[in-house]
Formats: C-alpha cells, sequence, structure tokens
C-alpha cells in the first residue's frame, strides 16, 4: 500500500451550520451562567460537542450539546438539505437525560448531563452514542456517593429505524449505558477498521491535571464493547482535563489523524498521525504530532462526491460553524 504524510487545511472562511437557538422551552432547574460581556438578549447557553448525519430520506441532521441551559446540558436537532444550503434550521426537537434510564446520576449538584452525540448507520439501523453523565457507581460498579470523585461516567446508547425518532437501548439492567468509566467517559467517535469498530471518547485516569487522555475500546455489534485502552496522553499538549477533549480520527492514505481539541474559543485543536490506530503517543507524542488546526471540537464529513467539510464550534454562542478541508502533502 502507498502510504502519504497529509496536513489537513482549511479551504476558505467558515459559514454557520447550525445557529444558537435562542429560546428553549425547558424548566428552571439550575440557574444559568451568563457572561458578562455578551448582550443582555444573547442566550446564555452554548452550543458545543456535535454530530452531523445524513438519513436514508436525504435530509442532513445536526445533532448538538447545548449546555449552560436552566436544566443543564441537553440535546439539541437542527435540519438541512445540504452542507452549503446554510443555515439549517432549527427543529425545536430536545433530548434530556432519563434517569430511570440510569443517566446523569448525582451529576453536579441535580444538572442534567447529557452530552457529545455520534451516530453510525448500519444497514438500515441508526445507532446514536453518548455521554450520559455520572452513573452513580464506579468502575467495579459498586454504589457510590455522588461526591465521591471515583464516581464513573458512562457512554450510552440510543437507536432508530429512520435516523429521527429515537428510543434508548436498554441494558438487561434497564439502563442506556453501554460501559462506564474511566471516570468521565464522553465524547466519543467511531470508525470501522476491518469490520470492526472502534469507539476512541475521553477518560480520565485520575482527578487530577495530567491525568486525562484518549481511550478505544471496540466491538463487532456496537453493544458490547471491549475493555478500554490508552490510545493518547501527553500533557505537553494541555494538562488541564479540558485540553484533552472531542477526539476525531480518520483514515487517509495509510495513516490515521487523531484531532484533540485543546481550547474551544481559541480555535485550537492539536493533529497527531500514527500508522497504528490504538497509538497515538502516551507520556511522549511529540514523534506524531502534526501541527495545529484551528478549529474546535471538529467533526470531519465526506459527502457522496468526495468533498470534505469540517464542523467547529469556536464560538460558543453563535452556534455550529463548517469549513471546506483539503489535505495537503507534508
Amino acid at each position: 500500500m502507498h502510504k502519504k504524510k497529509l496536513r489537513p487545511v482549511l479551504d476558505g472562511d467558515f459559514w454557520l451550520l447550525g445557529p444558537n437557538p435562542k429560546n428553549l422551552d425547558l424548566p428552571v432547574l439550575v440557574e444559568p451562567e451568563r457572561n458578562p460581556d455578551t448582550p443582555e438578549e444573547a442566550p446564555t447557553h452554548e452550543c458545543v460537542d456535535h454530530h452531523v448525519f445524513r438519513s436514508d430520506d436525504g435530509a442532513w441532521h445536526l445533532w448538538g450539546c447545548i449546555r449552560k441551559t436552566t436544566v443543564g446540558r441537553i440535546l439539541y436537532r437542527w435540519e438541512g438539505i445540504s452542507l452549503t444550503a446554510a443555515p439549517w434550521q432549527p427543529s425545536g426537537e430536545i433530548i434530556r437525560v432519563d434517569r430511570d434510564a440510569g443517566e446523569s446520576l448525582a451529576h453536579h449538584g441535580g444538572e442534567e448531563c447529557i452530552q457529545s452525540p455520534f451516530v453510525v448507520v448500519v444497514d438500515g439501523s441508526y445507532f446514536m452514542f453518548y455521554g450520559g453523565g455520572g452513573s452513580g457507581v464506579n468502575e467495579e460498579r459498586q454504589p457510590v456517593n455522588p461526591r465521591d470523585p471515583d464516581m464513573a461516567g458512562q457512554m450510552c446508547l440510543m437507536t432508530s429505524s429512520d435516523g429521527r425518532y429515537w428510543e434508548r437501548y436498554l441494558n438487561e439492567d434497564g439502563q442506556s449505558r453501554i460501559f462506564v468509566g474511566p471516570i468521565a467517559a464522553r465524547d466519543p467517535c467511531l470508525i470501522n477498521i476491518d469490520g470492526l469498530w472502534t469507539m476512541y471518547y475521553a477518560g480520565y485516569q485520575g482527578q487530577n491535571d495530567g491525568q486525562a487522555g484518549f481511550y478505544a475500546r471496540t466491538s463487532a455489534d456496537l453493544i458490547h464493547w471491549s475493555g478500554r485502552k490508552l490510545v493518547h496522553l501527553d500533557v505537553r499538549y494541555g494538562g488541564h482535563r479540558w485540553q484533552t477533549e472531542c477526539p476525531h480520527v480518520v483514515y487517509r492514505d495509510g495513516y490515521y489523524y487523531l484531532f484533540r481539541t485543546v481550547h474551544y474559543t481559541s480555535s485550537e485543536t492539536q493533529l497527531f498521525r500514527s500508522e497504528d490506530p490504538l497509538d497515538f503517543g502516551v507520556g511522549d507524542a511529540s514523534e506524531k504530532y502534526v501541527g495545529r488546526i484551528a478549529v474546535a471540537a471538529p467533526e470531519i464529513i465526506v459527502t457522496d462526491d468526495g468533498n470534505e467539510f469540517i464542523t467547529s464550534n469556536h464560538n460558543l454562542a453563535g452556534g455550529t460553524r463548517v469549513y471546506r478541508l483539503r489535505w495537503e502533502d507534508c
């Protein structure tokens, strides 16, 4: 196989894909934060991690996490007819946590936490993976106090037959989770490698700075997952937990590329390259480092005609942006 080292490049300016919805019909469970630098009429909530996919009826969908609402974090949907016919229409459709399904238990003083959706389509069936917040248990599945720092986050799942109407997957315990931990478990990204699904996600080895990394698990059926493997951790590219977020992995010409969001509003994402999809550098990732790209929480979309686009949430109050993307030799 011919291998070629590449670098992704933003091709032109961005345009708005999913505008921040101004009015969210939610009860007031928590007092929303307000940035003192924003106008009084501006939304207090912010658009963060997200996913774009196309359903079999031809419609394009953007599902995104909106934080700092009056209930906490929610999922929200926009719809459009193409990536360039934008901005897309806010649908008003909201998904909140389902505590009966074990989601967001004992999370941040009662706030709801559902985040970072990612959709996979297999033979007409749709699978939406998402972070489900606090699980109420540690990694040994033992109940823990809500303030216990070892409480594990959880990865959860919804399914759909058409990409529009979603139902929680429920395991044998009646919960939507497919696995927990380490500590936080969020920001999923899935790719298929030789017939086996690999999920990359963010997690913590501990609560201290310098212990945040990216992990991978594999599955043949998207339901049952292997144990975790640490695939990337290097504090020199950001030592705080919030500087190791939103892993996104793609394959191009013999190499896998890992996008690591370091800072949202400064549009800082670091890029790493590897021949091994389970090794992007642990401890010292300098040999795999490619450089920076000026986006935040990116997702790469390839259309049927081969054109590539990359999304960004660098303007948190403004919504989700999108750029054209090209790859250059390096």
